[in-house]
């Protein structure tokens, strides 16, 4: 009981968690922790969602939007996207050129956030051009809540940048 409650504190306060991330965060074996989140589960104090190939775990009630959210953001390739695509539409072309990635791999991301419903897409002609469909608030909110250790390395990126910017003057 006291591993479950172990488990249960660390979703509620990394809603979102991926379930290898808490096997390996906590120490768990794979069948161990799967007998615990089945039993959590049951009690409907956790619930899951599957996308992809990765099993996102929350704790009961744990708002739509702030869902699709974390899960958009839990990886780095996409997290670039989303923070790019703050700064206005884009093409597929002109995303994998600034994160200097394949085409292949920003539509594999791109097909994932759109099903996540996180990013909108249009055609244009031959392109396709992307926005993002979220209130930048509310992800900033998420990141600053559930994910501190991203939210250092990200206002840490922002200084880097900052300090960049002086130095050509």
């Amino acid at each position: 009981m006291e591993r479950r409650n172990e488990i249960l504190n660390y979703i509620r306060n990394r809603p979102g968690v991926t379930f290898r991330e808490l096997a390996r965060e906590l120490g768990l074996g794979i069948g161990d922790l799967q007998y615990h989140l089945g039993k959590l589960e049951k009690e409907g104090k956790v619930f899951s969602r599957k996308v992809g190939r990765r099993r996102y775990i929350f704790p009961a009630g744990f708002e739509e939007e702030a869902q699709r959210l974390l899960m958009a953001i839990s990886t780095e390739t996409r997290r670039k996207i989303l923070l790019l695509l703050m700064e206005g539409p884009m093409s597929q072309g002109e995303i994998a050129e600034r994160l200097k990635v394949s085409q292949p791999t920003v539509s594999y991301h791109m097909r994932e956030l759109e099903k996540l419903g996180v990013v909108k897409a249009e055609r244009t002609g031959k392109s396709v051009i992307y926005t993002i469909n979220y209130d930048p608030e509310t992800l900033v909110r998420l990141i600053r809540d559930y994910r501190p250790g991203l939210w250092e390395r990200l206002a840490d990126s922002l200084i880097d940048l900052l300090a960049g910017m002086g130095e050509g003057e």
